[in-house]
């Protein structure tokens, strides 16, 4: 098969959709196969200290760069359904579209679209206008075009099926995703203060958070549960360091930070080189994710892998992921599960995370692929 892959949201470094990106694209590279791969990257823009592109071409990747704005992409895909991409890339048998773009095909080629999750449909109050209505074009192309649809979970299928009831169920399959192999517990204790002195991050005792400051994120109830927490003279020394791009509608986050005196104890300190993730993780208490709804959610996942117990609701595809017997935090009631976290992080038990590996996860892609292949 020839397959063409978007990877297109690499441009959003440390976000999700870029950590899906890149572990696919590498996992696809990796495996000894008769597939050729062509892989598409439609951006001007290039964050700073952007390697990704250069990590796969180092894998072998043939990667066709298309160096316009994003803006002038979703003009001519979105907006307009203009240009068939294999004018660009050549004639494939299947692609797969990115989070945001379904572009055109030639006669004869296969979509293949993943739907990471639904949260501009479900919260629209947490998007902006235009990202909820970039979502909502490709979306439709997805469904004009009959496109294969994976989605990270059995949460995620409902809610499209549901949204969406046109769709035929029989072109929607769960694949969950993977964790990287780097994330494995860090013990050096060298290690890991050298890594905090990196972000300046005083080394002492820390919860984190890694991912978008955006409103589904609730982060104001993980800082004001921080703010209680540090009210018990037994957990006063510890420190809140908040990793990750700046979202959308995150002014109130950095306000109440402001309010309640705390700037020299939360720690924003952006983006995080994937190489000292696994030791930020590994050298963190409690991993702090108290997301409204995620469609997979690797943060708290990868956390786990390293070792580290994650503060989490039971909802969306979290109930999913993680086991039944998951401590998982009850609204209102936050600051009780994140002291017993901290007291008996050897009682929570991660083993579970073993079986999400982008090993199995591109498995069951190409399986599906070939389902298709003859139709």
């Amino acid at each position: 098969m020839k397959i063409g892959v978007d990877l297109s949201m690499l441009v959003y470094a440390g976000s999700g959709v870029a950590t899906y990106t890149l572990n696919f694209a590498q996992e696809l590279l990796k495996r000894q196969s008769s597939n050729n791969y062509v892989f598409f990257y439609s951006s001007l823009r290039k964050p700073k200290n952007f390697t990704y592109l250069n990590v796969l071409r180092d894998f072998g990747a043939n990667i066709k760069e298309l160096p316009l704005p994003t803006s002038a992409i979703r003009f001519l895909w979105n907006k307009h359904s203009l240009l068939p991409v294999e004018a660009l890339i050549g004639k494939v048998d299947f692609y797969h579209s990115s989070d945001y773009l379904r572009p055109p095909l030639l006669p004869g080629t296969k979509g293949i679209t993943t739907i990471h999750d639904l949260t501009w449909k479900l919260f629209p109050q947490y998007h902006t206008e235009d990202v909820i209505r970039h979502h909502e074009r490709k979306l439709e192309r997805t469904i004009k075009y009959q496109d294969i649809i994976i989605v990270d979970s059995q949460n995620t299928e409902h809610d499209l099926l549901k949204l969406y009831p046109m769709i035929d169920e029989k072109k929607v399959h769960i694949i969950y995703l993977g964790i990287d192999d780097r994330f494995q517990k860090v013990s050096d204790t060298k290690k890991i203060a050298s890594v905090l002195s990196k972000y300046s991050i005083p080394n002492t005792k820390y919860l984190l958070y890694v991912g978008a400051i955006e409103p589904r994120k609730n982060l104001p109830v993980a800082i004001n549960v921080y703010n209680e927490l540090l009210k018990d003279k037994k957990y006063s020394d510890y420190h809140f360091v908040i990793a990750g791009r700046a979202g959308w509608k995150n002014e109130s986050v950095y306000q109440l930070v402001k309010e309640l005196n705390l700037e020299d104890r939360i720690h924003f300190i952006g983006f995080v080189e994937d190489i000292d993730l696994p030791t930020l993780y590994s050298g963190a208490s409690v991993f702090i994710y108290l997301s409204l709804y995620e469609g997979f959610g690797l943060p708290p996942l990868e956390a786990a892998a390293c070792g580290t117990p994650s503060l989490i609701y039971r909802n969306s595809s979290l109930a999913e992921s993680f086991p039944n017997e998951y401590p998982f935090a009850e609204k209102g009631n936050e600051l009780k599960t994140l002291i017993n976290l901290i007291e008996n992080p050897e009682r929570i038990k991660l083993s579970f995370v073993t079986k999400y590996s982008w090993k199995n996860y591109v498995n069951n892609f190409l399986a599906v692929l070939s389902q298709f292949q003859s139709l």
